[in-house]
């Protein structure tokens, strides 16, 4: 979604969906992201079957798309408790 207005300085800003951004999350994998990624499904602003078919939609290589699907089981796991 784009965004432009007086506050933006003449530039565009893009939002992500938000299920987007907990992909691009997830692939970053840097510690801050996956805090991120564990707040958001705690405070259930995300479905993690939506987070699962975007993941798989990607073209990441095998190995890493199951470390990200390993990295959101632990994050759902984490946050159940």
């Amino acid at each position: 979604m784009p965004v432009r207005n007086q506050n933006t300085g003449g530039g565009t800003g893009l939002s992500l969906e938000i299920h987007d951004l907990a992909v691009s999350k997830l692939v970053a994998g840097r510690e801050k992201d996956v805090d991120f990624l564990g707040g958001l499904l705690r405070h259930r602003l995300v479905q993690v079957p939506v987070i699962r078919e975007r993941l798989t939609k990607t073209l990441l290589a095998f190995e890493r798309l199951q470390i990200c699907l390993a990295r959101l089981d632990w994050l759902v796991n984490a946050s159940d408790k």
